[in-house]
Order: structure tokens, then sequence, then C-alpha cells
């Protein structure tokens, strides 16, 4: 018996993994409720219905409760846990863009721990127009901090802890709660019969992922011999089809959306480079996916990939600029060295050997302990935190 035994917490999340849009965000909160699940608690998750979606489901022990579109998840949340609020233990807030503001509504006795994956000053003026977007960043950048000053919260790496601090003023306690990874079985030996002119783009496509700068990447490789996979779907894809066309690299490029687990590792356990031209992530997942089959990733310099990448190890790491034109110059050089050394059998199996090594050091079922210990933490210490102007410090909750 655990103080979890029992407990009705309440996983709060933009999306669930059967979303059309679903991301590593996604996974990273059904992984929560698994943890807390797993622990004895009765788990509600909380988010937003598609189209074809059921607004009431229940998997994994898990109860799902779906309601409202893009903007409209927002109300639905606060509606629904007004409505429960005294029913209660706990509330996991993850910030999609931004979190559903729980304590507006919550007991204040309730703990709500606040998730950050990435700050999102500079997207919301990429995917909305200017008012709005400058309400989004005063939200993120004012909001949030009045509204979480006294509870908990957690970011899942250095960078995001950083950039919270830099870009919102972040004064209080940052708490670190990494993700994991589900790794396909794959030994470094068979990295000699992946195809060395073969590239991996792995993730969403969505604006700020900029699958468009990788394909300019290549485009600027020069190389009729290349041939890349893109895997991923979203809003982007006639855009970046239309756009590998204009690139004259229609006969090398093959978008296959989304795939299952077994697919995706069998086109990754191909490819010898991964190519990810992020504008920012909280972690790179699908760095971390990549690793996991052996292939190296070529990367900007940005928060959150730098944290999933080991500069020279599993990855190469380039310096980011405002000039995208620059950045594309600069990648391409990158993947060129990348492919002129894959083209060495021993190599490629050395690469991969230093990727597998990265990659098996992060594990969701470490993330699912950790993430156990600090919501029971919260329950027995409570919803605060000691002072929302104590000095700033940094704790690893994973040991």
């Amino acid at each position: 018996m655990t103080p979890l035994t029992g407990a009705r917490v309440v996983v709060v999340n933009w999306r669930d993994p059967d979303h059309s849009l679903a991301g590593g965000a996604e996974i990273y909160a059904w992984q929560f409720a698994r943890a807390l699940r797993d622990g004895g608690a009765r788990v509600t998750f909380l988010t937003a219905r598609e189209d074809g979606q059921a607004p009431r489901e229940e998997r994994d022990g898990i109860a799902l409760r779906r309601g409202g579109g893009t903007l409209g998840f927002y109300l639905f949340v606060l509606a629904w846990l007004l409505r429960h609020r005294r029913q209660l233990d706990a509330v996991i807030d993850p910030a999609c863009g931004l979190p559903s503001f729980s304590p507006l509504v919550l007991r204040r006795s309730t703990p709500a721990l606040l998730v950050v994956h990435h700050v999102h000053q500079d997207q919301f003026a990429v995917h909305f127009p200017a008012p709005v977007a400058a309400f989004g960043r005063w939200m993120e950048r004012v909001a949030m901090p009045r509204v979480y000053r006294r509870r908990p919260v957690a970011a899942v790496s250095d960078s995001t802890a950083a950039e919270m601090r830099r870009q919102l003023g972040w004064t209080g306690e940052v708490l670190r709660l990494e993700n994991g990874a589900d790794l396909p079985s794959y030994d470094a030996r068979d990295a000699v019969t992946k195809d060395p002119l073969r590239i991996v783009v792995l993730g969403r496509l969505v604006t700020h992922k900029r699958v468009d700068l990788a394909l300019e990447a290549v485009a600027r490789l020069g190389r009729g011999d290349v041939r890349v996979d893109v895997i991923g779907q979203g809003p982007e894809h006639d855009r970046l089809l239309a756009r590998a066309d204009e690139l004259g690299l229609a006969d090398q490029v093959r978008f296959h959306g989304f795939l299952p687990g077994p697919v995706k590792d069998d086109l990754l356990a191909r490819a010898s480079v991964h190519l990810c031209a992020s504008d920012a992530e909280g972690w790179g997942q699908a760095v971390i996916d990549a690793a996991g089959s052996g292939v190296p990733t070529v990367a900007r310099d940005v928060p959150g990939l730098r944290d999933s990448i080991r500069h020279g190890e599993s990855g190469w790491l380039v310096a980011d600029d405002t000039d995208h034109g620059v950045v594309v110059a600069r990648m391409a050089d990158a993947v060129a060295q990348a492919l002129e050394s894959a083209a060495v059998p021993s190599a490629r199996v050395h690469r991969a050997d230093a990727c597998l090594a990265w990659a098996h050091k992060f594990d969701w079922s470490q993330m699912r302990e950790n993430a156990r210990d600090l919501t029971i933490h919260m329950l027995v210490g409570g919803a605060t935190v000691s002072s929302d102007r104590h000095q700033p410090r940094v704790d690893r909750v994973a040991v």
C-alpha cells in the first residue's frame, strides 16, 4: 500500500495517443498515466476529442474523457475539473503549448503538477495570427508562472528548464522528469547491412519541425543516389510533398505517413543517417528512437536536441543561425560528412554501437518509477512548494 493506492488522479493532455497529430508529448503523458495506474491510483485522462473519437473510453485500466477541439478543450477540462474538484486527489497538467491552468478551479489543497516540455514563445507566431500569438506568449510568459507559482513544476530536459528561466523569467524550483523510449531489439553488428546512402526524417509533419529545411539540405548535396524516407503525418504533408518536387527530389524522397512500430523500425534499421531540422524541442524523442536502431542524427544545436544528442558520438549538432540559408548549408555539409563516414561498414558499426549505448540510458520504466515517486511526494507533502521567492534550485528526479 502506498499513498497512490485508491487515489483519484487526473492526467490532462491536449491530445491522447490515438489523435492524428499525437507525438512524443502524448506518449509521455500516457506513460505518466500508466505509472499512476500501476501504483494503484484511479486514473482519468482528460483530452481533446477529434472527429471519430468516442467521448468516453476505458483503456489499460485508464478512463479516457474527451471533449472540445483545439481551443474548446481548455473549457472542457476546466468545467470537468470544477465539477469533480471535491473527488480529486491530484492533477498532472502538462503544458502542450499552454497548460490547462487547472489551479484556477481546483481546491487549494489539491496538488497539481505542471510538466513543461518546451517553451513556445517563438512558436506561437508560427501557428497563429499576430493578435492570437501575442496573447499566447502573454499566457505562457505571465499567466502560467503566476497560476503555478506555488505548485510543483517539472521539465523534461535541462534545455527546457534553462529556457523557462531565460524566456519566462521562471524563478521557482524546476524538477527533472526525463523521457523514456521503447527501443527495438537491434544489434550494432547489423549496421553492416545498412544502406550507406539512405537518410531518414522522423517526426510529425508540422511547421516547427522544419522538414522543409531538411529537404533543402538534401537537395544541396546534389546527389541523385541518396534516398530519403520521411516517416510521420501532419498538416504539412501536402506542402512538403510539393516542396520536394520543387527541389527536384520527387524521385528520391518517399513520404510514408504514420507507420506501425515494426514497419518503422525496419526502415530505421536500413538508414545510415537521421536528419532533424526542428526549431526546438523539449526533448528529441525521434532522435532517441533513431539511435535505438543504430542511426546517428544530424540536427540543429537548439534546445532539446542538444540534450538528446551526444555530439560526435550519437550524432552531430550544427550551429544554428537566424538565416535559414546558413543553417541549410551547414546541415548539408554535416550530412555529406556523415554519409562519407557511413560508406565504411566498420564505421557504421562503430557509430551504431555508440548510438545504442546512448539510447539505452532512457527507459520508460525508469520514467514511470520517477513519475510515481514525484506524485507520491505531492500527495504526502501537499499542493504547494515552500515559496515562490525562494532561490532557484534545479533538482533531478532520476537517481
